[in-house]
């Protein structure tokens, strides 16, 4: 839940301290970009399952199976990729009923999130980034594990007859979300701890 601060001196102490203002506006761009992930996740490894045709101007499309296997479970019947494709992962148990309504909560929460950036930045609305952006994680953790597990490793030869724990599998886009957490949210030894550790790597290598 979001909280409001209605003490005008404390707004404009907050909103005139750099560290305050700076860490809003990185955790706003943080969040939107992490929905747009969800949303990637959500949408495009279906679409690419059901691709079955390329253009150079259009890149890969899909056809009538991605009409009437996927965009046909729009519950609003008008086709919505966005709809159908949690309406898809949720018919082969991949989300369950509470993941599509937190899928909807989230959603909405983007949306207003966007629309009241200024009230953001300016404090009196304080959305609860992150338990959001932690549910986010764990939803995009979640589809595209599937798709690794039931897809990826499915139909590669070189994993055939391998047991692989579900737990053992991360996908590249949660760790690009849990890396860009630490590096721009965490203290300050905690945010520098990649970058120097990557920075000695690349020195002992060269």
């Amino acid at each position: 839940m979001a909280s409001l601060k209605s003490n005008p001196v404390k707004l404009w102490e907050d909103f005139l301290n750099p560290d305050v203002i700076k860490g809003r506006l990185v955790r706003a761009g943080l969040f939107l970009v992490a929905h747009e992930m969800l949303v990637s996740a959500i949408k495009e490894n279906l679409h690419a399952f059901y691709a079955d045709s390329w253009s150079a101007d259009k890149g890969w499309a899909t056809g009538d199976d991605y009409r009437s296997e996927v965009l046909s479970l729009d519950p609003k019947s008008k086709e919505d990729p966005h709809r159908s494709s949690i309406a898809w992962l949720k018919k082969n148990d991949v989300l369950t009923d509470d993941e599509e309504i937190a899928i909807r909560r989230l959603t909405l929460e983007r949306n207003r999130f966007a629309h009241e950036l200024q009230n953001v930045i300016g404090g009196s609305y304080e959305p609860d980034f992150d338990t959001m952006f932690s549910e986010i994680v764990a939803l995009v953790t979640k589809i595209k594990r599937w798709w690794i597990l039931n897809v990826e490793l499915e139909t590669d030869p070189d994993w055939a007859g391998k047991v692989v724990e579900v737990e053992d599998v991360t996908p590249g886009s949660s760790m690009l979300l849990q890396i860009m957490a630490k590096v721009a949210l965490g203290a300050d030894d905690e945010a520098w701890e990649l970058y120097k550790e990557f920075s000695r790597i690349h020195s002992e290598a060269s």
